[in-house]
């Protein structure tokens, strides 16, 4: 677990500077942009992560596990990544076809005033979207040679510089709006260059076209696991982004209410900080425990990963309950309605990070049929309420929906994980976060306003956040340090002190 730990710590370190970076992003976009401007670009991002994860078909997800499976035999692997590598390409070049013959139908799905942004960048989608797909690809496949930080540091940091750059150029009249959305598609090429350098040095990768490397038992595993996985992640996929896809659709204010939803959903970014930081290295090592057949080993890991990823997320939690108006009060006027957007979010969000890993569980048993047909229902479901709430209730509506959805998806997953392999992501223990984070919530909230808001704006938000946040990490991490919720926040504060070094 220490190789977790570290690589985990790492992570965290990268994805808070990206989420700084972030803000500094946010705060930007909707300085000098438009909410008309900001949201229409959202949408694109959108659609591109969609079509990205749909043209997969399932391969990024087959990496991950095969690569392990694969391991010591070079020719099956280098013919996986032939498959994984080529494959997407493919796909994608037969969709354009359909993509184009549909764009007539395509452009009357959204409001008036959106359909000259729609009918300009229509063409830069397919591009996009074949770059995500290779950021995913090579992405998994690094994450499962153990290499994770690199990968996260240039999602999450190179490239969110990159958009700050394009941003400033644009705001200051450098550039004009058509150059700032295409610049913001092609930066990714920057990710997926490094990635594919980096691939090319990681042990025994490369390319076979020697197809009978493959024994027909192999194709059929290999095609049965991608194709359940497609399903499987098109229905996860639509239950997380659904609500964001339909929200320029049904709602009058088109991509003008997408810009106040995107503010909320990066808010709630936030909360998934531990997760995308703890997550992928816990996920390598215990596919790797379930690949050799090691329950016991798998079992530990999800149990110590999970109050990992609770401790960190209560204390993300607690930070930002306490400084949403410190955030609100920086962006631009007429962003006033993300506050309740964001608390209906946080609902579905908060319980989908602490009921454990169970996505990354049922992806690698024979169970992941399950999580397919669950969230397969369950997406059903959430497309008719979003149907029937966001033209009646707007923004208000999409984020019910959603957090309704992923409340049911989460407690479903968690309860037949439980069943069926007996893995239970809580301890006696578990309570003790919570514990520690009432007093911090509590000092937090309670903190009182030293400077006016009214005059100096940026100079109250900015000293009043980091007291307030200052005073909740010393009485929630004091609280941490008393209570011992975990062993390997003991083991880690340990050899800090050891080393007196974070990694």
């Amino acid at each position: 677990m220490g190789i977790v730990v570290r690589q985990s710590a790492k992570n965290l370190v990268v994805v808070v500077t990206g989420a700084v970076l972030g803000a500094s992003l946010l705060w930007i976009s909707t300085k000098f942009n438009s909410k008309q401007q900001y949201g229409s670009i959202g949408t694109l991002t959108i659609y591109a992560v969609l079509a990205s994860q749909i043209l997969l078909f399932g391969l990024s997800n087959t990496l991950a596990v095969y690569a392990h499976r694969f391991a010591n035999d070079p020719k099956k692997k280098k013919l996986l990544l032939t498959f994984c590598l080529t494959l997407p390409a493919l796909i994608t070049t037969l969709c354009i076809i359909p993509y184009y013959l549909l764009r007539g139908w395509i452009f009357k799905q959204f409001q008036p005033e959106d359909v000259p942004f729609i009918q300009h960048y229509f063409m830069w989608l397919p591009l996009y979207t074949i770059l995500w797909i290779y950021m995913i690809v090579l992405e998994q496949y690094l994450g499962s040679q153990l290499k994770v930080a690199v990968s996260v540091f240039m999602r999450e940091v190179v490239v969110r510089i990159a958009n700050i750059t394009l941003v400033l150029l644009f705001g200051f009249n450098y550039i004009d709006f058509n150059t700032l959305v295409i610049g913001t598609i092609v930066i990714y090429f920057i990710p997926v260059t490094l990635f594919f350098w980096l691939a090319t040095r990681t042990k025994d990768f490369g390319l076979s076209f020697n197809f009978s490397d493959f024994s027909r038992a192999d194709y059929k595993e290999v095609l049965h696991f991608s194709w359940y996985h497609f399903l499987m992640n098109l229905s996860i996929l639509l239950m997380g982004y659904l609500d964001q896809a339909l929200l320029p659709i049904y709602d009058k204010s088109g991509f003008s209410s997408v810009a106040i939803y995107r503010v909320a959903i990066f808010f709630i970014s936030f909360l998934m900080m531990p997760s995308k930081a703890l997550i992928p290295a816990s996920f390598a090592v215990m596919a790797r425990a379930f690949t050799d057949g090691d329950h016991e080993k798998a079992k530990d890991i999800y149990v110590r990963a999970t109050i990992n990823i609770l401790i960190t997320t209560v204390g993300v939690a607690v930070l930002l309950c306490c400084n949403l108006q410190n955030a609100v009060a920086v962006i631009k006027n007429g962003y006033s309605d993300i506050i309740p957007v964001f608390l209906i979010l946080f609902i579905g969000t908060l319980i989908n990070i602490i009921t454990g890993m169970n996505d990354q569980v049922l992806s690698i048993t024979n169970y992941y049929k399950f999580n397919f047909y669950l969230a397969l229902g369950i997406t059903a479901v959430l497309y008719l309420m979003l149907r029937f709430l966001i033209p009646v209730y707007g923004v208000y509506g999409a984020a019910w929906g959603s957090a309704i959805a992923l409340t049911v998806f989460s407690i479903f997953k968690s309860l037949f994980v439980w069943k069926k392999l007996n893995m239970v992501p809580y301890t006696n223990k578990t309570i003790l976060v919570f514990i520690a984070a009432v007093p911090a919530l509590a000092a937090g909230y309670f903190f009182p306003y030293f400077f006016e808001p009214s005059r100096h704006v940026y100079v109250h938000s900015f000293f009043d956040a980091i007291m307030r946040s200052t005073v909740i990490v010393i009485v929630y991490g004091g609280m941490l340090l008393w209570l011992k919720p975990s062993g390997d926040l003991e083991e880690y504060i340990g050899s800090v002190r050891k080393n007196k070094r974070l990694f």
